[in-house]
């Protein structure tokens, strides 16, 4: 950890994961480090990476669940690096960055293109590799060019060099989105910002916007919602020790009182195992889980 040190990074140790996640679930953390700039990451991962330590990047912790045991090795914590600069029409973003920030302020200029992130409590790095979406929206139709560091070299993909679905993209496995580009069109401020009105008072009245929660659990499957299955299925309400399928929004799992990640993971297993057997439908989550085993 000396050479971390030198970097001139923020490090922490033994910290518990459950005030780092929006369902705050999760246990400890041997190490956090936390760069307070673009330099200090890159250099941060390099020397993790020179050593052979694993490393795990954590943003804004919505749609994530970290499990009881905790994450061993080094998380990188993306807290610190949440500077954006707009040029013209165009974004240029550290990957902690809070999505919902750039919409804010992108709006607040006339510029349109990012509304659809009204609402979502991520930032653009976890943005960019789950392809976030809402509001008729999704990240992939304003992002330009896209940095990320693997294996010790950081390299810029341009759009055309990814394939953005549903919830993914072809992003090498093991990336770390840095930074972003996004391309955005002028507009009308007063139509912009209506909109964003609309996206929040819709989800504010469908979402569990005022408990702790990961965000929408599954994917949705070809042939209906996921949370209108679920609701089917019998899960509004169902629960597993502290954790609960929700009564407004059944893709959405709470934190009714001290809930571990083993009863948030246990709802899932239920939930992926009874649309299977009753509906022949097989549910992918949207949340993330990290940790040991």
């Amino acid at each position: 950890m000396q050479d971390l040190k030198k970097t001139g990074c923020e490090i922490k140790e033994n910290l518990p994961m459950n005030r780092y996640t929006t369902l705050k679930v999760g246990g400890i953390a041997e190490t956090v480090v936390y760069p307070s700039s673009f330099d200090e990451l890159i250099e941060a991962l390099n020397i993790l990476y020179s050593h052979k330590l694993r490393i795990t990047v954590l943003g804004a912790g919505s749609n994530t669940i970290i499990r009881d045991r905790g994450i061993s090795g080094v998380v990188i914590s993306t807290k610190k690096l949440r500077d954006f600069k707009i040029i013209d029409d165009t974004v240029i973003a550290e990957c902690g960055a809070m999505l919902s920030t750039i919409m804010y302020k992108t709006m607040k200029m006339g510029l349109t293109g990012f509304e659809f992130a009204a609402g979502i409590p991520g930032t653009v790095g976890g943005g960019i590799h789950m392809n976030a979406g809402a509001n008729g929206g999704e990240i992939k139709d304003v992002v330009d060019r896209v940095w990320i560091w693997k294996d010790g070299i950081e390299t810029v993909l341009q759009r055309n060099e990814i394939r953005f679905e549903y919830r993914k993209n072809d992003i090498p496995e093991g990336s770390i989105v840095t930074r972003a580009a996004f391309k955005l069109r002028k507009g009308d401020r007063d139509a912009i910002e209506k909109n964003v009105k609309q996206y929040l008072a819709y989800r504010n009245s469908t979402q569990p916007v005022n408990q702790a929660n990961t965000g929408s659990i599954f994917k949705n499957p070809e042939q209906l919602p996921a949370g209108k299955l679920l609701e089917e299925l019998g899960f509004k309400g169902f629960k597993h020790g502290g954790a609960m399928f929700s009564m407004l929004h059944a893709n959405f799992i709470v934190n009714a009182g001290d809930a571990k990640a083993k009863d948030v993971i246990d709802l899932i297993d239920d939930a992926r195992e009874k649309a299977l057997r009753s509906r022949g439908i097989e549910l992918e989550t949207e949340v993330k889980i990290l940790g040991d085993e």
